[in-house]
């Protein structure tokens, strides 16, 4: 049994490194982002803005992590999402029933280290004293990720961080849904990815990429330490000057980036999520989107496309 629950979180941690990764999307470029005043807000966090003649789309960036605990003014969005036709939710990544019991049985041992192998035996120096200062810091030992992959180990590393610091990557987005239940209004994810296609290509990363995940992971801890509050609370009070100057770039997404199948998957949340939007603002009324911030304005992302669309999008200045 205890080894079942081992076998289900390891799978649980790489089904999950889409989603995460997507939820941390860096900005590469902040002067690639032109903003624009528009309707000054009461209070909370900055939206943009798309109008027709028949249709509004109103969009909000989100951050993360951010604090477990964070409280911020959600007044302004609450009376702006009374009566919307749909509150827009980023893609999620799924796992079906049978095709994750046939991995832990069949293939939990390709995302593990080979037998007789330690993890922290393969992490050459100063990366290893690295290792092993994150995973004290947060009390953790060695033999919670010695017998994964160096990228599976850092996905587990940096999750374990986050809880030590009370810190979710997701808790804005579950907000904003708790949000739209109360108003009426739904809210659905534009789409669906099936996570084992990520999984599937874990093993085939080279050594040299696993080693790059760790130091990624342990850069992201490292940077939310410094930048994640700040960042939280700048969002939550509308401070655009104060989300770029704390906004970090996650380097989980340049780990991923290594893996074929995840490219492909980013391009096409980019892509779904621009056409969802389009296609809502075809509906008369008001719509909302709600997505992360770097998945919204990094160069290439969400912003770019719909400009590229030919829409205008106002946002807040800052």
């Amino acid at each position: 049994m205890a080894f079942r629950r081992f076998c289900a979180r390891s799978l649980a941690i790489v089904a999950a490194w889409f989603a995460i990764a997507a939820a941390q999307a860096p900005i590469q470029d902040w002067s690639n982002v032109e903003t624009v005043v528009v309707t000054p807000q009461a209070s909370g966090p900055a939206l943009w803005h798309i109008a027709t003649p028949t249709s509004e789309m109103w969009i909000l960036p989100t951050v993360g992590p951010v604090p477990k605990d964070l409280t911020w003014d959600s007044s302004f969005l609450t009376g702006l999402m009374k009566g919307a036709n749909v509150v827009l939710l980023p893609p999620r990544a799924t796992a079906g029933v049978f095709e994750t019991m046939w991995f832990l049985i069949t293939g939990l041992n390709t995302i593990e280290q080979p037998d007789g192998t330690k993890l922290e035996n393969t992490l050459p120096e100063p990366l290893r004293s690295r290792f092993v200062a994150a995973r004290q810091r947060i009390g953790r030992d060695a033999g919670r990720y010695e017998d994964l992959l160096g990228g599976v180990a850092a996905l587990r590393l940096e999750s374990d961080y986050l809880n030590f610091a009370k810190l979710s990557p997701d808790a804005l987005l579950k907000s904003v849904q708790s949000l739209a239940a109360h108003a009426g209004v739904p809210a659905r994810p534009i789409a669906t990815y099936p996570a084992m296609d990520v999984v599937h290509d874990v093993p085939k990363m080279t050594a040299a990429a696993h080693l790059a995940c760790i130091g990624f992971a342990l850069t992201d801890i490292d940077n939310a330490t410094v930048h994640a509050v700040a960042a939280a609370k700048a969002w939550a009070a509308g401070d655009v000057a104060g989300v770029k100057a704390h906004y970090f770039e996650t380097r989980l997404d340049d780990c991923l980036q290594q893996n074929g199948a995840y490219a492909v998957l980013r391009e096409k949340a980019n892509r779904d999520m621009t056409n969802a939007i389009v296609a809502a603002l075809k509906k008369p009324g008001k719509s909302f989107a709600v997505m992360p911030m770097g998945f919204f304005l990094r160069k290439g992302g969400v912003l770019d496309r719909l400009e590229a669309a030919g829409l205008t999008v106002s946002g807040p200045g800052g």
